[in-house]
């Protein structure tokens, strides 16, 4: 594991639900600053691992710290995170600013400035005395994620927070969760599914099958380990660019497209094609990975 500051380590976590083993030994640690996503099937373990930082349930053996207070420590553990589980749910007659204040006052945050600041920060301040009836099931969303900040937490703990939204809600919460960690100054833990919305945001991730974890690290070094991804090339002239892509060692599975050019490559191996293609005039407007952390996590159910 890393020598940098953690927000959140988990130390050989276990659980079990009479025959099922929910989490394995699972020993993870999550970079300060970091948008965290914790990725695996349904049925993984990842809502379970949640849970137990939650203390909503206790795990069977192991231990967690948050910001090296231990949960050895009880309850106090928790001072500094907040959490998301499952979808937030209101008093539905009551305006979004009254359902920020009822809860504000159960945790002792129910300053109205403070409400207001976070309705804006989400794009709920112009909606802030409308009835949580009439809102979508992203506005609800947003709405939870809101609730979650009131304490002014250093880790946040979200659980499949866009499950249920449609695309455009899906956009909106992913847009939202990189303009918190941006402002509030604070460490997302994030547990997903959906490859494609982790790859998007996150800086670092881990990933968990059938309880134990099987890999862990940055977005930027955990696939440097990868045999090949696939990489989409938007060249200038796409003759002379095949012509080249056909005899070099570099690349394989070469095929045109519309508007590109896809290949198989190394991922240590990208930088160095560049620059060749460079110096034989051959100009590149965009270099683009596609589905990487699919095939990365594909790579690894293969190995289950």
């Amino acid at each position: 594991m890393s020598n940098s500051p953690a927000a959140l380590e988990c130390h050989g976590l276990s659980k079990r639900f009479k025959t099922i083993q929910a989490l394995d030994n699972v020993s993870l640690q999550v970079p300060v600053g970091s948008i965290f996503g914790f990725l695996g099937p349904n049925g993984a373990g990842k809502s379970t691992l949640i849970r137990v930082i939650a203390g909503l349930i206790k795990s069977d053996a192991g231990h967690f710290t948050i910001f090296d207070k231990s949960s050895h420590s009880g309850h106090k553990v928790r001072q500094h995170m907040s959490t998301l589980v499952d979808r937030a749910d209101f008093y539905k007659n009551l305006s979004a600013f009254q359902n920020m204040k009822i809860l504000g006052r159960l945790t002792g945050h129910d300053q109205e400035d403070q409400i207001n600041r976070l309705l804006d920060l989400l794009g709920l301040y112009e909606r802030r005395k409308d009835k949580v009836k009439t809102f979508s099931q992203g506005m609800k969303q947003r709405l939870g994620l809101a609730q979650a900040l009131l304490p002014n937490p250093k880790l946040l703990v979200l659980d499949e927070p866009t499950t249920g939204l449609d695309p455009q809600g899906m956009h909106e919460i992913r847009d939202f969760i990189l303009k918190i960690a941006r402002e509030q100054n604070v460490t997302i833990f994030l547990s997903s599914h959906l490859l494609h919305e982790v790859e998007l945001i996150c800086s670092d991730i881990a990933l968990i099958f059938n309880g134990k974890l099987a890999a862990q690290g940055s977005m930027s070094t955990i696939f440097q380990d990868m045999e090949d991804v696939s990489v989409e090339l938007e060249v200038e002239n796409s003759e002379s660019a095949l012509k080249y892509l056909e005899k070099s060692k570099l690349a394989s599975d070469i095929k045109p497209l519309a508007n590109a050019i896809s290949i198989e490559i190394q991922h240590q191996a990208i930088p160095e094609l560049i620059r060749d293609m460079s110096a034989k005039n051959i100009n590149i407007f965009s270099v683009s990975q596609r589905n990487r952390l699919e095939k990365f996590f594909l790579s690894l159910m293969d190995k289950k």
